[in-house]
């Protein structure tokens, strides 16, 4: 679960989340993020915990998915996020089990 803690990644280009990280596999790594407007954010899927995709969730300012479910290792998603505000997004086959992450961009 999102405890709301942030991760300071402001000040670069490209930040890169784990999918698939945690020990089940069932999380996103870093779980929240800071980062400044005009990041490039690359979801690297670790190939752990099954199957996942990454999904905008309703409420993101921006409305972003990287489509079809993946298990490869060696996929990569990446999204340009521009819009401030808090970016939250979910894995739709884990979200029932509470995979999930936030992107905070000032």
């Amino acid at each position: 679960a999102y405890d709301g803690k942030l991760l300071d990644k402001t000040g670069r280009d490209s930040v890169t989340v784990e999918v698939g990280g945690g020990e089940a596999g069932l999380a996103f790594d870093p779980l929240g993020i800071r980062v400044d407007g005009g990041t490039e954010i690359v979801w690297e899927w670790t190939g752990k915990g099954g199957a996942h995709n990454i999904v905008a969730a309703d409420e993101s300012p921006t409305e972003f998915s990287s489509g079809d479910v993946r298990r490869s290792e060696t996929y990569t998603f990446s999204q340009t996020l521009d819009t401030t505000g808090a970016h939250r997004y979910y894995c739709a086959p884990h979200q029932a089990v509470g995979m999930h992450g936030a992107i905070v961009v000032d």
